[in-house]
């Protein structure tokens, strides 16, 4: 069974958060959470250029922010899960390639695809964004992706980046980020506080 899909654009800059569990407990509890003005020091590559940084840099400084966002909380930090890396890479990828920007059919056949059986997954992605501080920031200010992020049933993430931009915004890069619950495991916390306070 899949929650409902639940997407929001922003006016800035584009960015859409969806998320879906096996066992819902509403969608609104599984959405996105992005990222607040909480201090980003100690994350190497935050301030990196898409360009100007490796790939594995990239995604190192936003798993790093992302955890800053969520430990700042009382969260448990997620793990990085190379399964989830080559779904959001994957899809990032297909983005790009076809100036599409969307989840496209079902994002949770495409992290099943990669072999991560999961019982609860979401997914942010963005475009137009420079630096790894910018793209979470962007998601830590918006409701669901923020809620993604600091939902306390995700155990797991991968993050996608390309240094291009879409549509009519070509500067910046292309962000995907894949969250994720295994199969049989148990989450990791059950404190909804930081996710319900979203945005920061």
């Amino acid at each position: 069974m899949l929650c409902d899909f639940i997407t929001r654009v922003s006016a800035r800059f584009r960015l859409i958060a969806t998320a879906s569990a096996a066992l819902c407990v509403g969608a609104a509890t599984v959405l996105a959470p992005a990222a607040s003005a909480h201090p980003q020091g100690g994350c190497r590559y935050a301030h990196s250029p898409v360009g100007a940084a490796s790939r594995p840099q990239l995604q190192e400084a936003v798993v790093c922010l992302i955890n800053q966002q969520r430990t700042h909380r009382h969260l448990p930090r997620l793990h990085e899960n190379q399964r989830l890396n080559r779904s959001a890479q994957g899809w990032t990828d297909v983005m790009v390639r076809q100036d599409d920007f969307s989840h496209g059919a079902d994002f949770s056949a495409r992290i099943s695809a990669v072999g991560f059986d999961w019982s609860m997954a979401g997914e942010n992605i963005a475009s137009g964004f420079m630096t790894p501080a910018a793209v979470v920031r962007g998601w830590m200010g918006s409701a669901d992706h923020c809620r993604n992020i600091l939902t306390p049933s995700f155990a797991d993430v991968g993050t996608g980046v390309k240094a291009r931009g879409l549509a009519d915004n070509h500067r910046g890069g292309t962000w995907t980020q894949d969250f994720g619950l295994s199969m049989g495991a148990h989450a990791p916390s059950g404190n909804w506080g930081p996710a319900d306070g979203c945005p920061y």
